[in-house]
């Protein structure tokens, strides 16, 4: 009996020794796998500007393409300048999120814009390339957001000599450039609006009831289960609540097919574009991660609890709204309603069929042929 206990015993060491050798040998080829994507990355990461160039690759003579800092507010902030010519008209693009650059999305989705205008990508205050942990929380307000894109479109005038600049903004960036130009009407021939946020509270309400319903009728009882287990934030719900609400809420707006784009069920495709943008230093990478959960933190509040119907009524420069009628993220129903009550020298809202929350990129033939007109009256 004492024989056989040995012979087992020994049996499970030998065992026990060539599991711990192939853990050993999984960690170690995890650890080369990891040095390998980190070389790769840091490869693929130089932070410099690429040229514009014709279908020869040749750059293209008075075209421009750079990435520079700027002061605004005290604070050091960037943006990434691009254009086949110099001398075109500025646009000046206002990013998403709160926190989330979208220099890469649209000038690799759309690059014909760049064709017509000189594009300006900012990365707003504690966004992506401007993002330090040295940035004073209580500056992260949206008045000193209206502040800096205030003091940026005055740099840009004198840069380029234009007496007035176009504005167009995306989601976040679309709340930020309508209260900018409403303020600050005489630094703008008009305003562009892309998935128009204007009372995102009654948005939520109607994006979460759009997943549920959507839930139900692809029979996903997971994801149903999932969705009325969650709790709707009430207007006195701090960040936490909501965080957690937008972070799980988000994953099925994406998935049904009402998010960035109809396309884009995940945020993979998206996260694979900035690991690959040659524009951005691997520190530029990490930081963009973290800009966006510290933006989404101290300026969130703001945009939820904040109702442009009431605070806006009326507009001194042309504004012109782009909406998809997929976009559950800053939903088509309450866009439309906010267009429908607002006064402008001109005014008019463009739907797009085929299109989520990214009309920009999802529609951008269209797009493009609607900007270009309009702007051709300035």
């Amino acid at each position: 009996m004492t024989h056989m206990y040995h012979i087992h015993q020994n049996k499970m060491k030998t065992i026990l020794k060539k599991i711990g050798k192939g853990v050993l040998y999984l960690l170690g080829a995890l650890l080369i796998v990891l040095i390998l994507a980190s070389i790769f990355l840091w490869i693929k990461s130089p932070g410099k500007p690429q040229p514009i160039t014709d279908s020869s690759g040749i750059t293209i003579p008075g075209s421009i393409s750079s990435i520079e800092k700027v002061t605004l507010g005290g604070v050091e902030q960037y943006i990434i300048v691009r254009g086949e010519d110099s001398t075109k008209p500025v646009m000046l693009f206002l990013h998403g999120g709160p926190g989330s650059p979208e220099f890469v999305f649209i000038s690799k989705g759309n690059p014909d814009l760049e064709k017509n205008f000189v594009m300006v990508y900012w990365e707003q205050r504690g966004a992506g390339m401007s993002y330090s942990n040295k940035i004073k929380t209580e500056s992260m307000t949206v008045p000193q957001l209206i502040s800096d894109t205030r003091e940026l479109t005055l740099v840009l005038k004198q840069r380029f000599n234009q007496e007035k600049i176009f504005l167009m903004g995306h989601s976040w960036g679309s709340f930020l450039g309508i209260l900018t130009s409403h303020k600050f009407p005489e630094l703008y021939h008009a305003y562009f609006g892309i998935g128009q946020v204007c009372a995102q509270y009654w948005g939520e309400r109607v994006s979460f009831e759009w997943v549920k319903e959507q839930a139900i009728i692809r029979n996903d009882k997971k994801g149903l289960k999932k969705l009325t287990s969650m709790t709707f934030p009430d207007t006195l719900a701090t960040i936490d609540p909501w965080i957690s609400f937008i972070m799980n809420e988000r994953e099925y707006v994406s998935r049904y097919g009402g998010g960035v784009t109809r396309e884009m069920t995940s945020l993979w495709p998206y996260i694979k574009m900035i690991l690959a943008a040659k524009e951005y230093t691997l520190s530029d990478k990490f930081k963009y991660m973290a800009g966006s959960m510290f933006s989404l933190k101290h300026l969130w509040l703001d945009v939820v609890n904040t109702n442009l119907h009431s605070e806006i009524d009326s507009m001194q420069i042309p504004v012109y709204i782009f909406n998809g009628i997929f976009d559950y993220q800053t939903p088509y129903v309450v866009a439309k309603d906010f267009f429908n009550q607002l006064n402008a020298p001109e005014k008019d809202f463009f739907t797009f069929d085929n299109s989520a929350h990214s009309p920009i990129v999802e529609e951008a033939d269209k797009f493009n042929t609607i900007v270009l007109d309009i702007t051709k009256k300035f």
